[in-house]
């Protein structure tokens, strides 16, 4: 009998849970009622990158990562920020100063991102685990979601990239990296721009950029129909050390970690929407365009077009790093056939 292995998260997603779920299909949920679109999402979180790479063990990066990942799907879908539940199941031997760490990472980053931290569950377990639920009120226009795309229309970053890959080859060089800026630690959402940028009626469709860039395009071929051509020369990062060799910049866009997220704005839109992120404080980036053509990703750099390797962080696929682990991620990360 095959199992969930033999297909992926994806094809899980697609093929089996609409026979359950109402609406699956983007980054969030929504409920219509009346005049209001309540826009909801949920995560568990991971073992914190700050653990993981960073070797810093505080469970308020745990905390503060809960909240990220929730708010990082509310702000692709364009979403006012309203609550956020957290479901935390702890040891009882847990000291009462790492409890108190733990709730106090939620609480900041929930401040951070405009989310007001309303409680959830507690309950006694072998160890320390937790899942978000955050609640938003979509734009007046409606949720955006991951489809609306249309020939010809250029792909975006909201948020820059890079960033974390290039602060974890800098802590495995023994640098310092500032942990209240790195997104190895404390990550940021886009939440503030994206409404922004959701009530000037600027993005035809966007995704969360959580599984990383090159998963994530195909996502999004796949939901418009469209074949997706990535600019490589557009990958940018600053900073990169000299400790860390000769790397081309592009590789750190393609992993997950930076939090941004990948939208497509018309052709017309894309000024305004760069000229709005610019007077706010943040950042957005043509990276590419949409084609028609079959739904996948290709990658160019100069003349050269190839189709984009796999590079995965789907749940129950052989080949991801839930699987494989960390480090042959990175080395595959580092090692991938690109232009």
């Amino acid at each position: 009998m095959p199992d969930l292995r033999s297909i992926g998260e994806r094809r899980i997603v697609s093929e089996i849970l609409p026979d359950y779920v109402v609406g699956i299909g983007s980054d969030c949920a929504t409920i219509d009622l009346a005049n209001l679109q309540i826009v909801t999402t949920t995560d568990p979180v991971p073992e914190p990158a700050a653990k993981l790479l960073g070797g810093d063990p505080d469970l308020y990066w745990m905390g503060w990562l809960l909240v990220v990942i929730n708010a990082s799907d509310l702000s692709a879908a364009g979403a006012t920020p309203l609550a956020f539940l957290a479901a935390l199941e702890v040891p009882s031997a847990l000291s009462i100063e790492d409890f108190r760490r733990l709730l106090l990472g939620i609480k900041e980053c929930c401040a951070a991102e405009g989310l007001r931290y309303a409680g959830g569950n507690l309950r006694e377990a072998a160890r320390v685990s937790a899942v978000g639920t955050a609640i938003g009120l979509g734009p007046q226009t409606g949720a955006i979601t991951r489809s609306g795309v249309r020939r010809d229309d250029i792909l975006v970053t909201v948020g820059r990239g890079g960033i974390f890959w290039r602060d974890v080859l800098s802590l495995r060089a023994g640098l310092f990296v500032d942990k209240d800026n790195s997104p190895v630690f404390r990550p940021r959402s886009q939440l503030a721009l994206m409404q922004r940028l959701a009530t000037e009626r600027l993005v035809a469709a966007a995704i969360d950029n959580s599984d990383g860039l090159l998963p994530t395009l195909q996502q999004f071929a796949v939901a418009n129909g469209l074949r997706v051509v990535l600019d490589l020369e557009q990958l940018r990062v600053p900073g990169i050390p000299d400790a860390a060799g000769p790397i081309d910049p592009a590789r750190l866009w393609l992993g997950w970690g930076d939090w941004n997220v990948i939208a497509a704005i018309p052709q017309p839109l894309v000024l305004p929407a760069q000229r709005l992120a610019e007077a706010s404080g943040g950042f957005l980036l043509p990276i590419g365009r949409f084609h028609d053509g079959k739904p996948e990703v290709s990658l160019k750099r100069g003349g050269t077009v190839s189709p984009a390797p796999r590079l995965e962080s789907e749940r129950f696929a052989a080949d991801s790093w839930f699987s494989a682990g960390i480090d042959a991620y990175l080395d595959q990360l580092m090692t991938l056939s690109i232009p």
